[in-house]
């Protein structure tokens, strides 16, 4: 299986993992909701039972239902009409659900829950029926008349219901309008906690960090356990190109030394001294070829122990090194400034990150083009700059083109021999002289890297 089809398996896997739990954790958290809520519920309408119970709010629901009778007749025969109606039954509501709520307060101190819990007796309907009439004189579209308790929105925790059917005398003041009558009407008994959602969670506040936790633990597991996967991917692909790419660069010196022994052993070459001299100055060119290879595999680890600091005139150092330094196939221009400038550093390891560089330059850059080297003071840092006229580097790589045998490719292709191992160095060797490599680069307009050493 292909490896970037092996990362889309895994994160597949681990986000139908993750939203498995999640939804197991919603389905428990609200089911453990609804539960709660039904306790507690239950606890409260357990513990008001004994005040919606009591014989002084049953005489003053009786009360009501007495006088609202009367109203009705009323309205049903017509003697009052359907305003006035719904004006005097709610005075009476109001006159008796004053009278209810100095009972509930008076009730607070044995039953303390009743401070936080509302009651509300309500009619929904009245149907008034007589010999000479039927009439719905409440409907269940109107507002409720609230007798008991107090009028709060919504219907609240629902206690009760029940339907209230009689048929008998009337007796008013008029003998003449004294008649048997049908009265019939529906009514409920609810109950308003509050701040009863914050109470239910506050009672399940353990539960819910709990879960919260264990999800942030398995999204914490999964980002190490896809983390750890790319690093491993990583490595093993670092391992399989460093192992082509040595194996590349020691192809080529094994070869011509493979040639040249099986040359060695013919007699006319052996007879003609100045062919044998060639042969093994050739040989010892392949073998010191080898070695430098071997030696900068060994040297990837840099002792900061090696590095000496002493002060050093780097204008100087700068101009006979690069007069030293030629090239066949480039043209070196130098722009080194100041003059004079005295600063602590390592001129061998400094001259091993500038040799490093100055290959890559001519490495990557067209035949016959410039490279470019300036040196010059910025505040507290002297800068060296070497500008290539190169392909450039992907922005996407450049900060890994520091790593340990990273090289830029394009795709599995090198474009030019190398172990992945000089910049790492460079970036090592000026960590120990307290400074630091950077690279600005763009694609087809070349590189810039930039050494900054402290100046003290």
């Amino acid at each position: 299986m292909k490896p970037k089809n092996q990362i889309k398996i895994l994160i597949i896997s681990c986000l139908v993992i993750l939203g498995g739990l999640i939804s197991i954790q919603y389905y428990l958290i609200q089911n453990t909701y609804q539960l709660i809520s039904e306790t507690y519920v239950n606890e409260v309408k357990k513990e008001i039972a004994p005040v919606i119970e009591s014989p002084e709010l049953d005489s003053l629901e009786d009360q009501f239902v007495s006088e609202i009778k009367k109203i009705a007749w009323l309205k049903a025969q017509d003697s009052i009409n359907e305003i006035q109606f719904h004006l005097q039954a709610q005075s009476l509501s109001d006159s008796i659900r004053n009278l209810s709520q100095k009972y509930l307060k008076s009730q607070w101190k044995d039953y303390p829950i009743l401070k936080e819990v509302q009651l509300k007796f309500q009619l929904k309907q009245i149907v008034f029926i007589t010999e000479f009439a039927q009439d719905t004189i409440l409907r269940l579209v109107d507002p409720p008349l609230v007798y008991i308790g107090q009028r709060f929105d919504g219907n609240g925790f629902h206690l009760s219901s029940g339907i209230t059917q009689t048929s008998e005398d009337l007796d008013l003041e008029d003998e003449n309008l004294s008649t048997d009558f049908f009265y019939k009407h529906s009514s409920t008994v609810n109950m308003d906690i509050s701040n009863f959602q914050q109470k239910i969670w506050n009672k399940m506040k353990w539960m819910l960090i709990g879960a919260f936790c264990l999800i942030l633990a398995v999204i914490y597991l999964f980002y190490h356990i896809f983390r750890s996967f790319i690093k491993q991917k990583k490595i093993a692909e670092i391992k399989t190109d460093f192992a082509n790419n040595i194996t590349h660069e020691l192809k080529t010196p094994l070869a011509s030394l493979n040639l040249i022994i099986q040359s060695l052993q013919k007699k006319e070459v052996i007879e003609n001294p100045e062919i044998l001299d060639q042969m093994i100055q050739s040989m010892e060119r392949q073998n010191n070829r080898i070695q430098n290879i071997v030696d900068r595999v060994l040297e990837s680890s840099v002792d900061e122990q090696k590095i000496q600091l002493k002060k050093v005139e780097i204008v100087q150092f700068l101009n006979e090194f690069l007069a030293d330094y030629h090239s066949e196939n480039h043209q070196i221009i130098l722009a080194i400034e100041p003059k004079e400038l005295f600063l602590e550093t390592d001129t061998y390891q400094l001259g091993r990150v500038l040799q490093n560089l100055l290959q890559n330059a001519e490495k990557y850059s067209p035949k016959g083009s410039e490279i470019l080297i300036n040196g010059f003071q910025n505040h507290s840092d002297y800068i060296i700059e070497i500008q290539d006229s190169g392909m450039g580097i992907p922005a996407s790589e450049q900060e890994k083109i520091f790593e340990k045998f990273y090289r830029v490719s394009e795709g599995n292709r090198h474009d030019a021999k190398g172990l992945g191992l000089g910049l790492y160095l460079c970036k090592q060797i000026m960590k120990g002289l307290g400074g630091n490599i950077l690279v600005q680069s763009s694609l087809k307009k070349g590189s810039t890297f930039i050494l900054k050493i402290p100046v003290s």
